[in-house]
């Protein structure tokens, strides 16, 4: 599916605003390329596939945050617009689970890290989250789609869904909150 962006610049000042202190002081994060993208996520210590299937029949792309593990599905190959928002879609789920440690089984929502590090009130939080949801035209879609999960899942994929579509902020986000995996201990 084809999300619309429109007055990205406007949305971006407004995340500004609404971001922690610490995230909105941090350099701006020059896009990366693809490739160096992927690199970089295999240097966390994210194993990361490209394949025939991903999970369920038609499903794109998944994340495990049990096993670090990301795989994309090869179709998207020929369609670059849909694989880019589909793999932001994804590294909203990487840095989620960083929140918590990538190598802690589970993983924290960014509205429970914008609350720990900030000031930011569960109303703002969630009109930040909502007006992303709106600019891309895609909010009735995933209200429906995630209705039926459980309240901590609905909250991961909704913030995957609203900031999918902003690869810069998904991008600062990961440099932020994801540090490369050190030496695994020995057994």
């Amino acid at each position: 599916m084809g999300w619309r962006r429109s007055g990205g610049w406007l949305l971006a000042a407004g995340a500004a605003l609404l971001m922690p202190v610490a995230l909105r002081a941090a350099p701006q994060a020059d896009r990366l390329p693809e490739a160096e993208l992927l690199e970089r996520l295999r240097g966390l210590g994210v194993a990361v596939e490209v394949r025939l299937q991903c999970g369920a029949p038609g499903q794109l792309a998944v994340y495990n945050m049990g096993a670090n593990w990301l795989c994309l599905n090869q179709g998207l190959n020929r369609r670059p617009a849909e694989r880019s928002t589909v793999l932001h879609h994804e590294l909203v789920h990487v840095v989620q689970d960083c929140l918590d440690g990538l190598e802690s089984p589970t993983s924290s929502t960014l509205a429970e890290g914008f609350r720990r590090n900030g000031s930011l009130s569960h109303d703002q939080i969630n009109g930040f989250f909502l007006r992303y949801l709106q600019r891309q035209a895609n909010l009735q879609q995933v209200v429906a789609s995630t209705a039926l999960l459980p309240q901590d899942s609905r909250q991961r994929e909704i913030e995957a869904y609203a900031l999918q579509g902003d690869p810069a902020l998904v991008q600062r986000l990961l440099l932020l909150s994801c540090r490369p995996a050190g030496p695994r201990p020995q057994r």
